[in-house]
């Protein structure tokens, strides 16, 4: 099995598969995913929001990873397969998409947020802003 240092704090099924392994042939770049998630237009963020991050390889969904936000409502440290920096310098991956990734984010409190794009470029933090609506009826104030 080929080492990696992809993110792998998952409770879903293994995403370590032939056809994930063939993926991180394709995309053997690391970048780094941020997640903060707030509610109120960015004032407070959120505490306990579980949060799930997805790829979708060859038409098949993978768990990639899963954590809960601190106290500053933030899941930091998600490192994700990428395509190389070097990468946009060569005509062999013309066309080639920029790896992609969705995520999703559930509260009791608020409304769930599902399947968040969010594309992660090889060196680079990329930091995702979600916001969450209050459900019906909450009456928790965060």
């Amino acid at each position: 099995m080929q080492e990696t240092n992809v993110s792998t704090k998952s409770t879903g099924e293994s995403p370590f598969k032939p056809e994930y392994d063939e993926y991180l042939a394709e995309y053997p770049g690391r970048g780094s995913l941020k997640i903060q998630v707030s509610v109120a237009r960015d004032a407070f963020p959120v505490e306990g929001v579980f949060v799930e991050v997805f790829s979708v390889v060859n038409g098949t969904r993978y768990l990639l990873y899963s954590d809960t936000t601190d106290s500053s409502g933030i899941v930091n440290e998600i490192v994700l397969p990428t395509l190389p920096a070097s990468s946009s310098q060569s005509p062999e991956n013309a066309g080639k998409g920029e790896a992609e990734y969705f995520v999703s984010a559930f509260h009791p409190a608020f409304k769930e947020v599902t399947d968040c794009p969010v594309k992660v470029l090889d060196h680079i933090e990329t930091i995702l802003p979600v916001t969450l609506t209050p459900s019906a009826g909450s009456t928790e104030a965060q």
